[in-house]
């Protein structure tokens, strides 16, 4: 039998720690339940489906604060032998993503993105004689396994008599990868090498259309739930209408909660959250651009109103390192400390009590010990 929490409607802050628990971001599985950490990087990912990466080392740390005993250099290590790629994907953004799901998601992103950036593409002269060039470029450069980071792909753009100045370079390499001849591979220090596609994903196209809308519904429900139809298709990036038949089937087989008037969907393991209060204490500190908060359309369940402009200064698209308890910002933090020693800083909003400040200590350490190995 359902709760009266459930069958009345579920409060925001529960709304709030499903979604951590959803994500993988519970530090300790509540007892009994398949709820917690994923075992290895891999996995993480899998898990979500997709975890927004424009920024490296945010989109990095998403990947190991979701893995259990994670380290920098064990996702490294994943993204080295190609089991989870980076690249842009939904919404012309980057994302990091299992490598065997690359061709699906720039299969269904590909033409809405361009379009999008059509206008943009004109304004720096890029032609389809042009992006020709540069394939042939690229290719040349970077086949049998050889890789490139960004500054040396734009040097052989340039060699091929393809400017890269004002922004026209790294369009040109966002084409490239939308039609799935360029992804990033391997780091090389701080930046990343490009690799082609064709040598570095599983060669298998993977699901399209219809098929492939109901796979990503469904996983996306059970690593980012609750959440309905509006909530996927703006994370997918696709129109309503496309994607409202799709998640209504992988919906039916999930559990409906309902929040402020909406039907929500989840795993049925999340579901079950409602009725205890696990996850209500918990503190986890995110990177910027975290799934947590830039996963949904609405801001409100993550950051709470009074604090969205420190999260997201001039609701301007920048989302903040955040500290979270139940799965709501109390605070942002910072990197500090020596390069040999690195640091986290949080800035607090609100005074947390003993209990919460010792659990911050910990999503501190956890952090800190990440990038220690």
């Amino acid at each position: 039998m359902e709760s009266s929490e459930r069958q009345r409607g579920l409060r925001t802050t529960t709304v709030a720690r499903l979604r951590l628990a959803a994500q993988g971001l519970l530090p300790v599985a509540p007892a009994g339940d398949q709820v917690g950490p994923a075992p290895d990087p891999v996995s993480a990912v899998r898990r979500m489906g997709a975890l927004q990466s424009q920024d490296l080392q945010s989109g990095l740390l998403a990947v190991g604060l979701r893995t259990r005993a994670a380290t920098a250099s064990g996702v490294a290590a994943a993204l080295a032998r190609g089991a989870i790629v980076r690249t842009w994907t939904m919404r012309g953004t980057l994302f990091t993503v299992a490598a065997e799901d690359v061709r699906m998601f720039v299969g269904l992103a590909h033409e809405r993105v361009m379009r999008s950036a059509a206008a943009r593409h004109r304004d720096l002269a890029i032609s389809e004689e042009d992006v020709a060039v540069v394939r042939k470029a690229a290719e040349s450069r970077l086949s049998g396994g050889a890789g490139l980071t960004r500054a040396e792909l734009f040097e052989a753009f340039e060699a091929a008599g393809q400017p890269t100045a004002a922004q026209r370079g790294i369009h040109l390499i966002s084409i490239l990868s939308h039609r799935l001849v360029l992804v990033q591979g391997p780091l090389r220090g701080r930046q990343q090498e490009f690799r082609l596609a064709d040598e570095w994903l599983p060669a298998a196209a993977g699901l399209t259309g219809d098929d492939a809308l109901e796979h990503l519904a469904e996983r996306y429900i059970s690593s980012h739930g609750p959440v309905d139809e509006r909530d996927f298709a703006w994370w997918l990036g696709q129109p309503l209408g496309a994607v409202r038949g799709p998640f209504a089937a992988a919906a039916a087989r999930a559990e409906q909660v309902a929040w402020q008037g909406r039907v929500l969907a989840c795993a049925p393991e999340i579901a079950a959250l409602a009725d205890s209060r696990a996850g209500a204490r918990a503190v986890v500190a995110v990177p910027g651009f975290d799934e947590l908060a830039i996963g949904y359309p609405d801001r409100s369940v993550a950051i709470p109103e009074p604090y969205l402009q420190r999260l997201i200064p001039g609701l301007n698209g920048t989302f903040k390192a955040m500290v979270t308890v139940g799965g709501r910002a109390v605070g942002t933090w910072t990197k500090g400390g020596r390069p040999g020693g690195p640091r986290v800083e949080p800035e607090l909003f609100e005074d947390l009590g003993p209990a919460a400040s010792a659990a911050l200590d910990r999503a501190v350490a956890r952090i800190e010990s990440y990038w220690a190995r």
